[in-house]
């Protein structure tokens, strides 16, 4: 897959063209473009680029989505972070105000807890450590903090590392947490904090475990869902931060269960 990431406009369109297509799984060039209200050669461009990411697969005059329409499988990483970008700046930015001065915390991976990080760069002395590549890459350009990733096996789909190195890495340095800030795949309140991909459990099991406390970042698209493997009861985590999306009969069903569910709104909701 090409590590290109092109420009958020350009990426904005490449979500509506994925959108498009989860729909109506082929479609002609000529009838994305009309339906976009753009040119038919900035259509190709993109469909090309997204081909050449892996999202789609070309054909004479038209489009395809390659196996990414599964619900089974996720979406591309490149696709996960515009989806509910506004909604997951929101949920950031309320992390980060848990973060206190002289922390050390844990980051997780995904698309979430990457924008937690603009937020912290008021700090001057904060340890973050990490197994998002994403996360580490905008980390970096934070001079206040000492970062430390997580090293093992890299997970290319998720821009994570995963697998029992970084486990191993953790018990050699006996690292502890005064905060972590974790993504899940759905978080109920009768099933707990899921995840689809059970590789990636054991690194947010033992993050708790080594942590004071833990905070949930969770878009509201994943509250009252289920998915394949447990990481931990509701009741583990001190706080689950989501949006106004999240259906109400289920943040109360969560709060019923010993959840702290925070709420948060983006800044159109609030003008």
């Amino acid at each position: 897959m090409n590590d290109y990431l092109p420009p958020f406009f350009t990426k904005a369109r490449h979500l509506k063209i994925y959108k498009l297509l989860n729909q109506h799984q082929t479609m002609e060039i000529k009838e994305i473009a009309e339906e976009l209200g753009i040119s038919q050669s900035t259509t190709r461009r993109d469909i090309e680029l997204m081909e050449k990411l892996g999202y789609v697969k070309r054909f004479f005059g038209g489009v395809s989505l390659d196996k990414i329409s599964s619900e089974d499988i996720e979406p591309p990483f490149e696709i996960r972070e515009i989806i509910k970008a506004h909604e997951k700046k929101a949920i950031g930015k309320k992390a980060a105000e848990f973060v206190e001065e002289g922390d050390c915390i844990f980051i997780d991976g995904g698309t979430t807890t990457q924008f937690m990080v603009p937020y912290l760069k008021r700090f001057q002395n904060l340890t973050v450590v990490t197994c998002g590549i994403n996360v580490a890459y905008a980390l970096n350009k934070l001079p206040g903090i000492t970062k430390i990733i997580l090293g093992g096996q890299m997970n290319s789909a998720a821009h994570s590392i995963t697998g029992k190195i970084p486990l191993d890495m953790m018990e050699t340095y006996l690292f502890r947490f005064d905060k972590s800030f974790l993504t899940a795949n759905a978080v109920s309140a009768k099933f707990g904090v899921t995840n689809r991909f059970i590789d990636r459990i054991p690194l947010k099991q033992r993050a708790i475990e080594l942590s004071e406390k833990t905070y949930l970042l969770c878009d509201g698209s994943k509250i009252g869902k289920m998915a394949l493997g447990q990481i931990a009861p509701v009741t583990s985590i001190c706080a689950i931060i989501s949006d106004s999306g999240a259906p109400e009969n289920e943040v109360q069903l969560l709060r019923e269960a010993g959840a702290n569910v925070i709420i948060t709104h983006t800044f159109q909701e609030l003008n």
